[in-house]
Formats: C-alpha cells, structure tokens, sequence
C-alpha cells in the first residue's frame, strides 16, 4: 500500500481529480435503434378492427427507468459519521458531512444501513480513544469500508487498529470526498500532510442548525503530557480578523444562524 498525498488517480492524465463530480441523481436507459440514435424507438402496434368507422391505434412501448442506482456510481452511497472529542472535531465533521451532502452522499445515523463509516477521532483522554477502538472493532467485523479522521491517525499512524484502513488527515478534511470515493473502491488511501488552514467556507451541515461552530485557530502552544494535541494538530495557526467576521455575518444574515460559537485551544 502506498500512500497517496497530493496526486490521486486521474490527474497525473489531465482528468478531474476523483471527487470532484456532480451527484448523479437518475439513471434512464432508453432502448436501442436501428440508427444508433439516443432517442428511444417507437413501436407501433396495428390492430385490426371489424368495424370500418375504426382506425387503426397506435401504442406507445413506455420510457424504462432504472429507479435504484448501482452501488458503484460515487455519490449514491450512504454514510455514517461518528464524531469524539472537542468542539473543533465537531466542527470538522460538520464540515466533512457538507462535502459528502453536496456531492450526493446520503447520511445517516444508524450505522448498519451505512455503505461506509466515517469515523472522527480524538486523542485527548483515554476514553475517546477506547470508544474509537471498539467503533473500529464493529466495523471491521460488519465487512464495512472504513474511513478514520481526526486527531488518532494524525498523531499516531502507525496503530494496528488503524491497519487496511483509510485516514484523513486533521488538514485535509477538504479532501473527504476524495478519500470515501476511493475506498468505496476497495483503495486503502492515507492524507496526512500538513498545509494551509481549512477554508472555512466550505459546504456544512450543522449538527444544530441554529448554532455556528467557528474556529478561531488550529493547534496548540502547549506541551502537555497527557495530551497529543501539539503533536496531532501541531503549532498555533490562526484564522485572520476578516474572514472570521464575513463567516459570521454569512451565517448568520443567509443560513438562519442565530448564535456563533469560537472555538480556540489558545487566544493570544
């Protein structure tokens, strides 16, 4: 297994990246003619008639539709998102399900009706990362394609329980789509580079609909201990006044938002 950072299959040829597609919605299958044209062919059925007065009827054969999409077309699945840890992993995974939303994914809370799990970690405390554990354990042992984000894998990459499986790093959530594409293919696919800040204008769906969560900054300027956080999300990164201001009033003048929550590690 090989892991794949910034180039993914496709762009190395001049294609799109993988992700990076419209949901496709419905499918038609119209039936072939004798000029190879789209368009589907009439037939037409003649019966004949006793009384004379009656013309001869014509038929039309309907329009077939596939009504449920193949498994394999991205976009079409559903998937399953568990969120542990701080307010900042809810935020993230507020805006990994915007993404997934937006390009089709359906998203659901019962995870036996899942076709991948998402799972956002945090590495704080013991228990978040026992509950992540076991959620894995269940996983694997329902044969689900599995996706692992947050704070564990960017800190620690190389836990067994973490092995065949595929991660999102704490800096490349804008890349989930990508990432569930591939492994919904059988691919083990691992994004943990460091880069820019996340977009903060990226697709969202909130938890509470009336509530923002917004993230002043990102990291750490503490060295504790008991915490990985320094080491998973690495050092102080801040958003700037202004696009912190224009969120906020986005939010709250456009999507119905009546509260906006900051959320920093450290105010300096």
């Amino acid at each position: 297994m090989e892991d794949i950072e910034d180039i993914l299959l496709g762009i190395e040829n001049g294609g799109a990246p993988p992700g990076f597609r419209l949901p496709l919605m419905t499918v038609g299958l119209n039936k072939s003619s004798d000029n190879n044209n789209t368009m589907l062919q009439q037939k037409k059925k003649k019966k004949k008639k006793t009384n004379k007065n009656i013309n001869e009827e014509e038929e039309e054969e309907p329009l077939t539709t596939i009504t449920s999409l193949s498994p394999q077309i991205p976009g079409t699945q559903t998937i399953y998102i568990k969120t542990f840890g701080c307010s900042h992993n809810q935020s993230d995974s507020e805006y990994m399900a915007g993404q997934l939303s937006t390009f089709g994914y359906a998203l659901s809370d019962k995870p036996e009706e899942a076709d991948l799990w998402l799972i956002n970690t945090c590495t704080v405390k013991s228990p978040s990362q026992s509950a992540m554990d076991t959620l894995i354990s269940k996983c694997k042992n329902a044969r689900k394609p599995l996706v692992v984000a947050g704070c564990v894998p960017q800190g620690s990459r190389d836990l067994k329980e973490l092995e065949g499986v595929s991660i999102v790093g704490v800096q490349q959530i804008d890349r989930v789509v990508e990432v569930v594409e591939e492994t919904l293919k059988g691919h083990e696919v691992r994004l943990l580079n460091r880069k820019t800040l996340p977009a903060l204008d990226l697709p969202k769906v909130r938890k509470n609909k009336f509530i923002e969560i917004l993230p002043i900054n990102v990291g750490c300027l503490g060295a504790c201990t008991y915490c990985k956080t320094k080491h998973a999300r690495g050092h102080l990164g801040s958003y700037n006044v202004e696009s912190l201001v224009s969120t906020s009033w986005i939010y709250i003048l456009h999507l119905n938002c009546i509260g906006i929550r900051l959320f920093a590690r450290h105010i300096v």
